[in-house]
This record gives structure tokens, sequence and C-alpha cells, in this order.
């Protein structure tokens, strides 16, 4: 029987895994955008391979019911949490490229942090409002950096991201809503759908090489595993502390962002994303609750 540290240690390996997976997302995006596909399409086609993948997995295990109740929140989720968040990401890298957007996303805890405050009057505490100011700071180096992602582009890159990071905060209350509940291939076999049919009005169809279907592929198997294995590695970790360690996405995206495309940002934009993270880190680390 397993100890206690060996569970811990499983549950990180897991979560890792799954950031190391949600960290490829954007580099692996960025070779369907230079062959001519524009986000929108590029969202529409990973969450509907995803959704099968789901389906799949979900038929396979015979778990497809859900309380009639419930499919409202999960169809309106779908909306945003799907056709909003995955054209927001996907917008993001392409104007900013991957690193920038993977560090924007990870605002999420702070969101979640700010719609605590007003939905649930949870507290802000002192700890809380030291990595607001952080995070904005960080947002503004960002804002002001003369980097490779410097020009035009980085006013709406700096938005989509903060976007993407709102819209993915959701999932953290979803999740804490029905991951006692339902697996996580149910959840999605229900929450896809609408997602997928709130970006079809949007997309423009291209034709696409073998190579461009590959990389769909790519970005359906590694939504469909992260998502699986971060909730598989929840079993064995207290939520903040998977959180915690799924902030090694931006680490990552940035890393293969480097390799794969040679993206860099100039000094204030590290500076920059290093102060969003300490921000980030800060929110998941505040004490819960009301205080």
């Amino acid at each position: 029987m397993p100890t206690t540290s060996q569970s811990n240690l499983k549950g990180y390996f897991l979560i890792f895994g799954a950031a190391l997976l949600w960290g490829l997302l954007g580099p692996v995006s960025r070779y369907l955008f230079a062959a001519g596909m524009s986000p929108i399409e590029a969202s529409f086609f990973r969450a509907l391979l995803t959704w099968m993948l789901f389906a799949i997995h979900a038929t396979a295990k015979k778990k497809i019911a859900i309380n009639k109740k419930d499919l409202p929140i999960l169809c309106a989720f779908g909306l945003v949490g799907i056709s909003l968040f995955y054209t927001a990401n996907m917008m993001a890298i392409d104007t900013g490229g991957a690193a920038l957007a993977s560090v924007l996303l990870y605002t999420a805890p702070f969101w979640v942090a700010l719609l605590s405050y007003f939905l649930f009057g949870e507290r802000m505490t002192l700890l809380k409002g030291i990595a607001m100011i952080l995070a904005v700071a960080g947002v503004g180096g960002i804002c002001l950096d003369g980097g490779a992602t410097a020009g035009d582009s980085i006013g709406r890159a700096t938005i989509w991201g903060l976007t993407a990071g709102a819209c993915y905060s959701l999932y953290y209350i979803i999740g804490k809503k029905f991951s006692g509940t339902y697996p996580p291939y149910t959840l999605f076999f229900w929450i896809l759908p609408s997602g997928i049919l709130g970006l079809l009005p949007f997309v423009d169809f291209t034709t696409k090489s073998p190579v461009s279907w590959f990389q769909l592929l790519l970005l359906a198997l590694f939504s469909y595993s992260a998502n699986s294995l971060y909730y598989i590695g929840l079993r064995y970790l207290p939520p903040t502390r998977a959180v915690l360690t799924a902030t090694l996405e931006p680490v990552v995206a940035t890393l293969f962002a480097w390799l794969l495309w040679n993206e860099t940002m100039g000094l204030l934009g590290y500076g920059g994303s290093a102060l969003i993270l300490t921000g980030v880190l800060l929110t998941i680390l505040a004490p819960q609750g009301k205080e």
C-alpha cells in the first residue's frame, strides 16, 4: 500500500505531466498559424477533436449520463470556457507569442481571488492585495516591453491573454462544483459541444495539409491528456498544491517557444512576467476562506 509521500510524489508527476502538455499547446499552435490557419479555426478543430477523444472514453466507460438540471450550467460554461477561452488563448498566441500567452493565462488564480471577493464576499487580505498590485504592475511591464512581441499587437495580445486567464479561472469553479460528481470525460463530453457550436459560425474553413491535420490532432491529444492527468492528480494532492505545480506551464511554454520559434521578450517583458507569476503564487498561498 503506497505511503502518503509516495501518493504525493505520484500526484506531482501527474500534475507536472499536465503542465508540460499544456505548455506545448502554444508552440504547436504557431505552426498552424504559420500555415495560414486562423486562431478561430484552430480552436474549432481543437475542441471538436478533443470532444471525440472524450466521447470515446465516456462511451467505453459507459458513463455518459448526467443529471438534467446540470445541463444548462455545463452548456453555458461551454460557450465561455471553450468558445471564448480557446479563441482568446489562440489569439493571444497569434498576436503575442506562446510565452506571453502562457504567462497571462496563469493570471487565472488572480481572477479567482477577485471573483471570490465580488461574488462570494471573501475578504481581501493584505497578501492578496499585494498579489493583485504585482499582477497589474506585471501586465503594465509586458505592455511597455520592447522585445520581440512589441508593436501594435502587444496591447491586443495582452487583452486576449487576460481574457483567456479570466475564462480559465472559471474551470476552478466548475471543477469545484462537479469534479466530485462526474469524472472528467463525462464533464467534457457535455461541455465541449456547446463550445464547438459557439465557434462554428465564425470559422472560415481552409484547405489543410496532412501535416496540419497531424498538428491539430496533437493539440487535441495534449488537451485531452492534460485535463485527464490534472483531474487524476487531484486525487493525490490538495487543489492548492496542484494549482501551484501547474504554474510550471509558463516556464515550459517559454522554453519551447524559445527552442522552436526563438521567441524572446525584452527586459520589461520578462520582469513583468516574473511579477505576474509572483502575484499568482501569493494568491495561491494566501489563506483560504473568509478571514
